[in-house]
């Protein structure tokens, strides 16, 4: 059994309503806390100290499986984790090891040794005949890479991140209250690349020089950009995994990626993969596709960004159950108001200061922009693989998200940078995968090495450029459009 091949028996899954159970009588959340709460535990709770000696205990597997309580092993050592899963800085994350070896996920997450410091204080021995599930990849990779998965020795992305929210405020001034339209237009899509990716960064952990830092971005970017606080943090969809940590899981699988299912499958609806059949109204779909992205995706946005505002405002008139849930409401609506009011995507404070027709035609005319120029990027992270090979089921788990995952091939060292300054890295998206821990402002030189790696190991290796996206999502389009010969 290893971290990429679940075991869905049912013991597993009675082992976890139980601990769950457990938790909640202990008014201890184990799957929907906000990424700020998570935060303040991990800070007051996970003291480093001096790791112990490690035990000497055989335990055997057979032993474990009887176990009532929540383990895991990571490098041959079993630990018993019930009380450090509510505190965990990655969230529900951690209920993907529950029951398995998780050496592997525990390696691509945990790049220094802080976290196994903390780990050792949960060790309960070691495993007699179970070697290590690391695959040859992974440590062939990792030796190589590993000047690059040091924790960082100096503040650089805490900088470069307040630089950037400096900029953002500089900017937002100009657009919203100086009614600059053309640098509106301009740099919308920009910032609000920014925002959404400064909260990935945050939720992953490149703030990790300081824990304070860590958390006044986390909080930060939470507020600017809270609709997708959700999808990279929060939720409980029934397997304890938020969908951004699923997607890591299951990279662009049509079926289990909820990126391509709930996003790409359902609003981006040109998609079109062999498992799903032609239907007569697909010859005429593609006719409209380009006013659908740019016009009524970018209205349906700003009608549900409204709703959420009016709605969050109604729940506080609604007697709460007691004081806990009115201050979480209260948080709740006052972050959805402020990204209404903040965010590139919605400027709302631009309504205050400007002819509500100038404010809204610079917002349309910025979402439409933002649409075009961010589908490249889209195209990219959803990528729709071929096909895997025959036997491909006992691949390494790396193989699988090498052959699943592609990068933004960017030739020009301004579009480099830009991407760079959005933290989120699409040109770095291969390495981010096989690493997510690691740091943004680490990734080029991580790239680089496992680039010239995977030439030299015959792995694969994807990239997409820029106008080569366009054309794909083009072809995607005519093929969508196409009936099929019989």
């Amino acid at each position: 059994m290893t971290c990429t091949e679940r075991d869905e028996s049912e013991a597993p899954a009675r082992k976890r309503q139980r601990i769950e159970t457990r938790c909640s009588a202990n008014d201890r959340s184990c799957d929907s806390q906000t990424a700020q709460s998570q935060l303040e535990r991990c800070s007051e709770e996970l003291e480093i100290r001096a790791p112990s000696a490690r035990s000497s205990t055989l335990i055997s597997l057979e032993d474990l499986q009887e176990a009532d309580f929540p383990w895991t092993i990571i490098h041959e050592r079993a630990y018993s984790i019930e009380e450090f899963i509510p505190s965990h800085p990655g969230g529900p994350l951690i209920w993907r090891c529950v029951g398995e070896d998780a050496t592997e996920l525990f390696d691509a997450h945990h790049s220094s040794k802080v976290a196994r410091a903390v780990l050792e204080r949960y060790e309960i021995g070691h495993i007699a005949q179970v070697q290590s599930k690391t695959g040859p990849y992974r440590t062939e990779l990792s030796r190589r890479a590993a000047k690059y998965l040091k924790a960082p020795t100096l503040p650089l992305a805490e900088a470069i991140a307040c630089g950037m929210l400096v900029m953002f405020v500089l900017w937002a001034s100009l657009a919203y209250i100086g009614g600059w339209m053309a640098l509106n237009v301009a740099l919308s899509w920009f910032w609000s690349r920014h925002l959404d990716a400064g909260l990935h960064s945050a939720v992953h952990g490149d703030f990790s020089y300081s824990k304070v830092m860590h958390k006044r971005l986390l909080q930060t970017y939470s507020l600017l950009s809270h609709h997708m606080l959700d999808y990279y943090q929060g939720g409980n969809d029934g397997k304890g995994l938020s969908q951004h940590y699923q997607h890591h899981l299951f990279t662009n699988d049509i079926l289990r990626d909820p990126d391509m299912t709930d996003f790409a499958g359902g609003r981006n609806w040109i998609r079109r993969h062999p498992c799903n059949p032609w239907q007569e109204y697909n010859e005429w779909q593609g006719l409209y596709w380009l006013a659908a992205l740019c016009i009524l995706e970018p209205v349906t946005e700003l009608l549900t960004m409204i709703a959420a505002c009016v709605m969050g405002a109604l729940q506080l008139m609604e007697p709460p159950a007691d004081a806990a849930i009115f201050k979480a409401r209260w948080k709740d609506v006052v972050s959805w108001w402020i990204e209404a009011l903040l965010s590139p995507e919605y400027q709302g404070a631009a309504f205050f200061f400007q002819p509500w027709q100038h404010a809204l035609g610079g917002l349309l005319m910025a979402k439409a922009i933002a649409k075009l120029v961010l589908l490249p990027f889209v195209e990219v992270q959803h990528f729709l693989v071929p096909d895997p090979p025959e036997g491909s089921g006992d691949e390494e788990f790396l193989v699988t998200q090498l052959r699943t995952t592609a990068n933004l091939k960017l030739q020009h060292p301004v579009a480099r940078m830009l991407d760079f300054l959005m933290f989120h890295g699409d040109s770095l998206q291969v390495a981010h995968h096989l690493w997510p821990a690691v740091s943004f402002t680490q990734l080029r030189g991580l790239s680089s090495v496992l680039q010239e790696a995977c030439a030299e190991l015959g792995l694969p290796y994807h990239e997409v450029g820029y106008w080569e996206a366009f054309s794909k999502v083009r072809l995607q389009i005519k093929q969508h459009a196409r009936k099929p010969a019989e």
